[in-house]
């Protein structure tokens, strides 16, 4: 798993969120999270797996999980894992 925390300055998280997001939707689809940041979503990549995204306001956040063998489905409930990290991990930062 890899946490990727970017902080810049006010409301800097929302303009990467919305820009990446863009970026994103258009090679592949994205799920909306509900009740992780300000807003989140997650999406699967053939080559960089699985990947939570979220943001509050300066903070950009992202959690992915990369399966050890290529071509390997994820296990199940790594969406939930990935969530909780991220979660976690916006609590630490804003404190």
């Amino acid at each position: 798993m890899t946490v990727r925390a970017d902080l810049g300055d006010t409301d800097s998280g929302q303009v990467m969120y919305e820009g990446l997001r863009q970026v994103q939707q258009s090679a592949g689809p994205v799920v909306d999270i509900a009740g992780l940041g300000s807003a989140a979503y997650t999406y699967t990549d053939a080559l960089t797996g699985v990947t939570v995204v979220t943001y509050d306001a300066n903070l950009y956040l992202t959690v992915s999980a990369v399966p050890l063998r290529p071509g390997a489905d994820p296990p199940q409930g790594l969406n939930a894992g990935l969530t909780a990290a991220a979660a976690s991990a916006l609590d630490a930062l804003r404190a």
